[in-house]
């Protein structure tokens, strides 16, 4: 083995040695630097199951499909909402394709993603749809540098793989609008091997998470 060869493989050995330590062994990455912190708030959740509801002047068709679904061509669910009714279903993230039930039914419209409860109002002309789509997690930097943070699954242990990740600066507020409904958040210093600060290892959707650093004694004065 040559001495180029060697020293190639001390630094492969040393970099993956790097890579381990910093993000696999510490068990409480806030003994890195505790002077950075995450507030976590979530409002209360709406109950499940997503509650349905025609109020229009016509009996709906409604075919459901999941958002993720993008050929939706075969509908998780078909069903027949007769005018005044309302029916639940478990709450998740869907559009509808809206029918006019009739003998030939007739084709009114598609909506955009759905998840809060969802009221059908109008007539076959005008019919409106009310509600809206998941809320996002939000992630607010009020820190006085530029930071990044990635978001892993909960049952990723190497966490080598991110779901997403985001670089931003001080009094940036980012929006994650496909979250999972939970992951590990992580906040790292930039660098050319990012060093980790901090980690919540199990936050649920719709949270808004705030990050923030303690200030210095001597700032104080």
């Amino acid at each position: 083995m040559t001495i180029v060869t060697k020293v190639v493989l001390l630094g492969v050995v040393g970099i993956a040695g790097y890579f381990i330590v910093k993000n696999v062994l510490p068990k409480d990455p806030f003994a890195l630097d505790d002077s950075y912190r995450v507030t976590i708030d979530r409002p209360p959740a709406p109950p499940d199951p997503m509650r349905i509801t025609n109020n229009s002047s016509i009996d709906l068709r409604l075919h459901m499909f999941d958002a993720s679904d993008r050929v939706r061509v075969i509908a998780r669910e078909n069903w027949v909402l007769r005018r005044g009714q309302s029916r639940t279903y478990p709450r998740g993230r869907y559009v509808f394709n809206v029918w006019k039930s009739q003998l030939l039914d007739a084709h009114i419209k598609w909506t955009a993603e759905l998840w809060t409860d969802v009221v059908f109002t109008g007539n076959a002309g005008n019919l409106g749809v009310q509600g809206g789509p998941k809320p996002p997690v939000t992630i607010v930097n009020e820190v006085d540098e530029q930071l990044k943070a990635c978001a892993y699954k909960v049952n990723d242990p190497i966490q080598a793989v991110p779901l997403q990740c985001w670089t931003f600066g001080q009094g940036r507020t980012l929006e994650w609008t496909d979250a999972p409904t939970r992951f590990v958040f992580r906040v790292f210093k930039p660098a050319l091997l990012d060093d980790p600060i901090i980690t919540e290892s199990d936050v649920q959707d719709l949270s808004t998470l705030t990050i923030t650093k303690k200030r210095a004694w001597w700032r104080f004065w």
